[in-house]
């Protein structure tokens, strides 16, 4: 198997299922220990960090495989190209994985976020005006749709930028 293929399917498989499973299961632990303290959105948003970094060491061995590969020779050209594809794989695949949690695994998943939301907004004393503004922006940013567009585009620009700064340091250096 290409490294490109093999890298991409393995990084965008780990940070699918690391979506999925940490979601549900740090949930499910702020509903029963932590008596819903922690705001959905600032445990999906941790979430999504540790999946960038994932994405980051999925690219960092890719490119190191593929400098391996060609006899420790690899232009800077050449790492971006392989970490770029591995992040449109891992893209790909984050973005399935998106939709099948919002549509298969959990479809209340967006009416559950805007909840949340208008209870952590309550209970930070805002105005009914203010709560109804901001969950129609909730309602829109936690779709479906939204969901795998973000996955996707996030997956492939933050992998784009590992893949430049990783492509500097692996990239075979001329005297």
């Amino acid at each position: 198997m290409k490294t490109i293929t093999k890298y991409g399917l393995w990084t965008g498989l780990i940070s699918g299922l690391w979506g999925i499973v940490s979601f549900t299961i740090v949930s499910g632990l702020n509903g029963a220990f932590f008596h819903k303290s922690i705001p959905a959105a600032d445990i999906r948003s941790v979430s999504g960090l540790f999946s960038i970094l994932i994405l980051a060491m999925g690219i960092y061995w890719g490119i190191r495989e593929e400098k391996r590969k060609m006899a420790n020779t690899l232009t800077f050209g050449q790492a971006v190209k392989t970490g770029t594809m591995i992040s449109l794989i891992t893209a790909v695949l984050a973005s399935i994985f998106t939709f099948l949690y919002c549509t298969k695994i959990n479809p209340g998943y967006s009416d559950f976020m805007v909840r949340d939301t208008q209870q952590t907004l309550t209970e930070a004393g805002k105005s009914p005006d203010e709560i109804n503004q901001r969950l129609a922006s909730v309602r829109k940013e936690f779709s479906t749709g939204a969901q795998v567009a973000m996955a996707l585009v996030g997956q492939l620009v933050m992998g784009t930028i590992a893949t430049l700064i990783i492509g500097l340091f692996l990239r075979t250096k001329t005297k």
